[in-house]
């Protein structure tokens, strides 16, 4: 009987080891977890408090089809490309060939921004060129005469009222009160905040500019492998339902 009851004992210990070898090899290749640096919060492309919005989203359903999650390292404008280049993640977002990225590889560009000029639509505003905003009171993104250029910047100087806010939410609130004639800003953005801001789309209530020319993003990799595989992988995903679910989930005007 106790030669039984080892002999049980033992089939069991080996069942149990069974099952956990199969669980394991069960595990989908994505259970491999990789850091990227983002910035901080910029709705409706990045919201860092449940790491959603439509950019991490993307990224995220790129990787899944890459066998791997991902784990999201929110830091200041302009600090993704420090922090990958002294190695504390394995990629960023939002990079371009006007950042330092010596020594990265960069990706076919994975999401466009597109800046434009609002006005509201009973005001009756034309702007066609740059130059014409000088005439109007203006709230724009932060560092927004540094990032769209000189002729932007020299129109703004001769503006009778400009500002430039990182809270974006205030410059939408500023428009939709009247205190300023123009915003400059992300259209999606725009569109994202006037709807929380009112509970509804203010598109139909609006005139848009669209001055800038559009600004396509890359991801910046440390190995030239998992870049490749992010470019083949995302061609696939912008190719299926899902991305035309993403895109309609968040609004998205282009």
């Amino acid at each position: 009987m106790t030669f039984a009851k080892g002999h049980d004992l033992m089939q069991t210990k080996n069942l149990i080891l069974g099952a956990f070898v199969l669980v394991a090899l069960s595990i989908p290749a994505w259970a491999a977890k990789l850091s990227v640096s983002v910035g901080w919060t910029k709705p409706p492309y990045v919201i860092e408090k449940d790491d959603s919005g439509f950019e991490l989203e993307l990224v995220e359903a790129i990787y899944h089809l890459m066998g791997h999650r991902l784990s999201f390292v929110y830091v200041p404008f302009g600090r993704s490309n420090t922090l990958i280049k002294a190695g504390k993640v394995d990629a960023a977002l939002t990079m371009n060939t006007r950042m330092d990225t010596e020594g990265l590889y960069l990706s076919e560009p994975y999401i466009v921004y597109q800046n434009v000029a609002v006005s509201l639509k009973g005001r009756g505003i034309q702007i066609d060129q740059i130059e014409g905003l000088r005439h109007y009171a203006i709230v724009g993104f932060q560092n927004a005469s540094i990032v769209l250029g000189r002729a932007y910047r020299l129109a703004v100087e001769q503006s009778p009222l400009y500002l430039e806010l990182p809270d974006q939410r205030t410059q939408v609130e500023m428009l939709l009160k009247g205190k300023v004639d123009v915003v400059v800003m992300d259209i999606n953005i725009f569109n994202y905040l006037s709807r929380e801001f009112i509970g509804k789309s203010h598109m139909d209530n609006v005139d848009v500019h669209r001055l800038f020319p559009s600004s396509p993003y890359q991801m910046a990799f440390t190995d030239e492998k998992l870049k490749d595989t992010f470019n083949k992988q995302m061609l696939i995903f912008k190719s299926s339902e899902a991305y035309l679910k993403l895109v309609d989930k968040y609004e998205f005007l282009n």
